[in-house]
């Protein structure tokens, strides 16, 4: 694969987890809604995260997915020690379960697009 397109995948994932972590802890006010649904904008915003993670950094998967569901947690419990948001379990289990479900879905087409675009010798 182009090393200029794993590098951009790389710097995407990072900056979606940056933004997961930002919009989950800012006071409920200033998160942005997209869909009349929060649960879809969270699975969304996890296995797109995750889907990209695992793609940019595939031999890291395991790591990546233990990320995931510690990530989902942590970030859950964040909110209680805010004073407008409150973590839930049903909420935790949504993003871990998209995070898992987006990073295998990554590791796939990592799996693919290795074997169907071997890497450019000297590129």
């Amino acid at each position: 694969m182009d090393k200029r397109v794993l590098t951009l995948v790389r710097i995407v994932a990072w900056i979606l987890v940056a933004a997961i972590v930002a919009i989950t802890l800012v006071p409920i006010g200033l998160r942005p809604v997209v869909t009349a649904d929060p649960g879809i904008e969270r699975a969304a915003a996890y296995a797109l995260t995750f889907l990209l993670l695992t793609f940019g950094y595939p031999r890291r998967w395991p790591w990546i997915l233990l990320a995931a569901v510690l990530l989902a947690g942590g970030l859950e419990a964040g909110q209680t020690l805010t004073g407008t948001r409150h973590g839930r379990v049903d909420d935790f289990l949504v993003k871990a379960a998209s995070a898992v479900a987006g990073g295998l879905v990554g590791l796939v087409l990592a799996a693919w697009t290795a074997r169907r675009l071997p890497a450019r010798a000297g590129g």
